[in-house]
């Protein structure tokens, strides 16, 4: 069954449904297409884990690989990163909210949403904006690091604390463009290291990353994820008489 995505459809604006594919086997096409036309879905996330659907299904379903998405962890070790210096922000000046607005809009065209013609390039850039205003206002991140050069915001990095689980999770990492390979990035996550060492009992972060970002899995390696834990085949059926 088809779920129908709330938020997704009000954001956007059409109406946006949501299917796990858990086994192929079990995925019929045909009731698939009767769903969508019964439920007049104008778009579909469908998601796969770990192994890709066949060409197959693929063409039968009509679908489009959109995304794979990598989600890799690392075990944190708090008394590693005490000493890290951290300033988590939940306010900015008008100056510091411009420019991380502009680097969260030049993020968004690694999105599987940017060149998604039911969406489009100006709804994603609003679906990026979105993020700095959670993490601002609490209401989906703790809250954000910047790193500054001069008086231009060069980096920004958005994160999340599930204190429960103890796990901390990154949700958005960009870089200014005119400030790239310079190490902001590292940067920004020596951070996060340093508040969740002072701040939280985590023991475990995750990442998840686009592998239309080409640089991201070695970036990853780098800074001591060395754990993939979850790889998932995002694709998207566009309905075509809506």
């Amino acid at each position: 069954m088809i779920e129908k995505l709330e938020w997704d459809s009000a954001f956007f604006g059409i109406k946006i449904g949501k299917l796990i594919i858990y086994e192929e086997k079990e995925f019929n096409p045909f009731l698939f297409h009767e769903e969508i036309k019964a439920c007049k879905f104008e778009l579909v996330y469908i998601f796969k884990f770990q192994k890709m659907l066949s060409y197959e299904i693929m063409s039968k379903s009509k679908l489009q690989l959109i995304d794979i998405q990598t989600t890799m962890s690392m075990k944190f070790d708090k008394n590693i990163h005490k000493k890290l210096s951290y300033r988590l922000r939940n306010d900015l000046s008008l100056k510091e909210r411009n420019d991380s607005y502009k680097i969260a809009e030049d993020t968004a065209v690694v999105s599987r949403f940017y060149n998604e013609s039911k969406i489009g390039h100006q709804k994603t850039k609003e679906l990026y904006r979105k993020w700095i205003d959670n993490a601002l206002d609490k209401s989906y991140s703790d809250g954000m690091f910047l790193e500054k050069e001069s008086d231009m915001v060069s980096g920004v990095h958005l994160i999340k604390t599930d204190d429960i689980k103890k796990i901390g999770m990154f949700t958005l990492t960009g870089v200014n463009s005119n400030y790239k390979r310079m190490g902001i990035g590292r940067k920004l996550w020596l951070q996060s290291f340093g508040y969740w060492s002072n701040e939280s009992e985590i023991e475990i972060v995750k990442s998840p990353f686009s592998f239309q970002n080409s640089e991201s899995l070695n970036f990853h390696l780098k800074m001591g994820f060395n754990k993939v834990e979850e790889i998932k085949y995002i694709y998207h059926y566009k309905n075509e008489l809506l």
